[in-house]
């Protein structure tokens, strides 16, 4: 009954309530379903505050919970904004009537999402979401067939404009973005070189799953490895799971806690190696470092449970290691690479290297309609 209640509701706002207001032409929503915002709206923000002072823009995240008249008021922001830019799902009391809507993702996909991966949602979620995108940020050709495929959507709706958050790996930085955390991560990393881990969940977001990746034995080896080499295993789970405890390393302070540092671009800039396994965060640090571990250690099950769009052994910018063996030896090789040598990124996953991304995604999103 609650749950009926729910959906008439729903109706009601999407249907009379938010057709009824004007919407601002000058007024932005940033919205994160999830309640963290991507590093992709991060961008947005910042670079409509800088460069767009006239342009009124409003963050609003998910999962709060808020008394009555905040809920209004969130609502109303909602229904009077001519723009509305999401980083996941689109909010189920609007529609693009009168407005416009655009998704920026958070990566580019590896694994199975949306129409690929239908077990996960309902008919009615991907059918909203297809019906009421205006544009989706894509980062080549190839991305852009494949996401246009994932939403459903006519490929003429995919901006080719490059992911924003890809704009923070600018080396000499940018005038319009600051990272004010990049300063304390330094501090953190003391001069040791930085080894990331970031793997993506498991299960689903609900879940919070445990990602338990090492032994014991292998903590002490991966110990070794880090003193020897002046180093730091930087641990950064991602939002919908939580890694197993590593008490050895912390002990002896090898251990580096990544959740705090808001904005993972800045952490692949200070990174020497990264170890992930299907999270698209490599694709990422492939415009910047080939010293990528994908470390596959539940290839299997993984496989079975979500599946890949792209083959990974035929994309990878990096090594593919299914124990903890083949991950030590690549470590051992790549910890000598110079992180600073120039890259070739990948044609397959990326267009553009000019730290333009959000600034062809902005001005496309307002000049269209000029």
């Amino acid at each position: 009954m609650k749950k009926k209640i729910y959906n008439i509701t729903l109706l009601i706002l999407r249907k009379i309530v938010d057709p009824l207001l004007l919407k601002n032409r000058n007024k932005v929503v940033l919205y994160s379903s999830t309640g963290v915002l991507d590093a992709n709206l991060e961008c947005v923000k910042a670079y409509l505050y800088f460069y767009y002072p006239n342009i009124k823009v409003v963050v609003l995240k998910g999962k709060i919970k808020n008394n009555s008249q905040k809920i209004i008021c969130f609502l109303y922001t909602f229904f009077t904004s001519y723009y509305v830019i999401v980083d996941h799902a689109i909010p189920r009391f609007i529609t693009n009537n009168k407005r416009e809507i655009y998704n920026v993702w958070h990566g580019i996909p590896l694994k199975t999402i949306r129409h690929f991966d239908q077990k996960r949602f309902t008919g009615g979620f991907l059918d909203f979401e297809s019906q009421n995108l205006t544009g989706l940020v894509c980062s080549s050709p190839l991305d852009k067939g494949v996401m246009a495929a994932c939403f459903n959507v006519p490929t003429s709706k995919c901006i080719l404009s490059g992911l924003p958050r890809a704009d923070l790996l600018e080396s000499n930085g940018l005038e319009w973005f600051t990272d004010h955390q990049e300063q304390e991560l330094i501090k953190d990393l003391n001069g040791r070189k930085l080894i990331s881990w970031m793997p993506t969940y498991r299960g689903t977001w609900e879940e919070l799953n445990e990602i338990t990746a090492f032994s014991y034995e292998e903590e002490v080896l991966m110990s070794e490895f880090l003193k020897r080499n002046n180093a730091v295993l930087g641990v950064r789970p991602h939002k919908f799971s939580k890694l197993q405890p590593l008490l050895l390393l912390e002990e002896n302070n090898l251990l580096v806690n990544l959740e705090k540092y808001m904005i993972t671009n800045t952490l692949l800039k200070h990174t020497q190696v990264l170890i992930t396994d299907y999270s698209s965060v490599w694709l990422d640090y492939s415009l910047i470092s080939k010293n990528i571990c994908l470390y596959l250690f539940d290839a299997q099950e993984y496989d079975d449970e979500r599946g890949m769009i792209y083959p990974l052994e035929e994309v990878v910018t990096g090594e593919i290691s299914y124990d903890f063996t083949q991950l030590l030896f690549s470590l051992n090789k790549m910890i000598e690479i110079d992180s600073t040598q120039k890259i070739q990124p990948s044609k397959l996953f990326f267009k553009y290297n000019d730290a333009c991304n959000t600034k062809r995604f902005v001005e496309h999103m307002l000049n269209k309609n000029t």
